[in-house]
């Protein structure tokens, strides 16, 4: 018995190491996060009818020279919904350089925010807010 648990725990941690190994290699999906800045604001929408009205945006910008494609944008692991601010929304959203996407989130708040992902074809470009 003593034998046996000897033998064992170097199996497990070489199965432990081999599978962080293979999940670490599932990271390399990621797109370099300066790829895009994203910011979040609230903008004042108030207009003559509709005084003292406030939207929170999350604005997104392209760094890269060369075109991207945005596939998909989740917010807080798709638990906070948007749509597009002052205009509507289709994926993918081919970006240029300096090239801006501005959300309106509608499911959370400003506080609420916690992580952004930018999905691309080139991988995923995630992004944290405290």
């Amino acid at each position: 018995k003593f034998m046996m648990n000897i033998l064992i725990k170097p199996i497990l941690l070489t199965t432990f190491f081999a599978a962080s190994g293979w999940m670490l290699s599932g990271c390399s999906s990621s797109l370099d996060p300066n790829t895009f800045t994203v910011e979040l604001n609230v903008e004042d929408t108030s207009n003559w009818y509709a005084q003292n009205q406030t939207a929170t945006v999350l604005t997104i910008r392209s760094n890269s020279p060369d075109n991207i494609d945005a596939t998909n944008v989740s917010i807080n692991n798709g638990q906070c919904s948007y749509e597009g601010y002052r205009r509507e929304i289709q994926y993918p959203q081919i970006f240029k350089m300096g090239q801006v996407l501005k959300l309106q989130l509608t499911g959370c708040g400003y506080n609420n925010v916690v992580q952004v992902d930018v999905e691309t074809e080139q991988g995923t470009a995630s992004y944290s807010f405290q």
